[in-house]
């Protein structure tokens, strides 16, 4: 009743080892009398109300505390649930290229997009894709060829998949607050110009990366695309890939012969669309040379000059 050692000692057993409470219940009534026998000559039934009263607030503070946790760590981590894509659970990131200029830029965003679990890179508008700079990390990730912006756009959005424009605009998100909904293809701009206006009217929303000082004004395509990707991969719940030493494992590659004898889907398709350019150029080749008058045709003209 909170007056009684005997009470307390017993609530405080009971709670640390709740099996011992069927045993101890029975007694109960004798050992208070014991008990409080013992502490009347020390008063203790003055300050022992204060104390059960404090451990009281901490225990209620400790389980207000976990519920927060719990609750803290259930609304960060499946932030992402109701945009999960089909096939692996969680959202897809895509990075498509047009516009920019460098090759060396070209290369450090295979790498970052390999490093960040990219799904494919779509390629718009060039039929080869310098890969300088890229540490052998070309052949991880598929690569998918796409004549212009317009198909880009359709083949982006026949899939679910909204595209994302990296670039410091008045309607851009700041990348912390992670304003994705799903599968999503990042697009950047031009080195020198930043954006085209036909890049801009194919962005379903923007994001960009917040700066602390005015040293620089903007930061390098390469750098801001592998920051914009890193940000997209902690949001999508993807896991870290395995590490030893000082290095993180590297998957085995796929040569040549196995991408031929077992493609992706995205590798038939470069496949099948580069088969049907050789064919066109074959083609034109046989179209030209028929045009073109004939060696014999040409003696016979000399001849009737003659």
């Amino acid at each position: 009743q909170g007056c009684c050692l005997a009470c307390f000692l017993l609530t405080s057993v009971c709670l640390c080892v709740p099996q011992l409470t069927l045993f101890l219940l029975p007694g109960s009534k004798h050992l208070c009398r014991i008990f409080v026998g013992l502490s009347r000559p020390l008063r203790l039934h003055r300050w022992l109300p204060a104390i059960m009263e404090t451990e009281a607030k901490a225990a209620d503070a400790v389980l207000t505390s976990g519920a927060q946790a719990s609750s803290s760590s259930s609304s960060t981590a499946p932030e992402n649930a109701a945009a999960a894509a089909e096939g692996k659970g969680r959202p897809e990131s895509y990075l498509l290229l047009f516009n920019v200029g460098k090759r060396q830029n070209f290369g450090t965003l295979l790498r970052s997009a390999c490093a960040f679990g990219v799904s494919e890179v779509l390629v718009v508008g060039a039929k080869k894709l310098a890969t300088f700079g890229n540490q052998g990390t070309a052949g991880f990730t598929p690569e998918r060829h796409i004549e212009t912006l317009e198909a880009a756009k359709e083949h982006c959005k026949s899939r679910g998949i909204r595209i994302c424009g990296i670039e410091i605009d008045d309607n851009a998100k700041p990348i912390q607050d992670h304003p994705f909904a799903g599968p999503t293809a990042f697009m950047l701009g031009n080195e020198g110009i930043g954006m085209s206006q036909q890049q801009r009217e194919a962005c379903d929303f923007f994001v960009y990366i917040p700066q602390h000082s005015g040293a620089t004004a903007s930061l390098n395509v390469a750098v801001a695309g592998s920051i914009v990707l890193h940000h997209f991969a902690l949001w999508a719940g993807m896991p870290e890939h395995a590490r030893e030493g000082e290095k993180y494992v590297l998957d085995p590659r796929r040569h040549k012969l196995e991408r031929f004898r077992n493609p992706t889907e995205a590798e038939k398709e470069e496949i099948e669309r580069k088969r049907l350019e050789r064919a066109a150029k074959r083609s034109r080749a046989d179209g030209e040379e028929a045009a073109e008058p004939g060696l014999d045709d040409a003696d016979d003209a000399l001849d009737e000059e003659g």
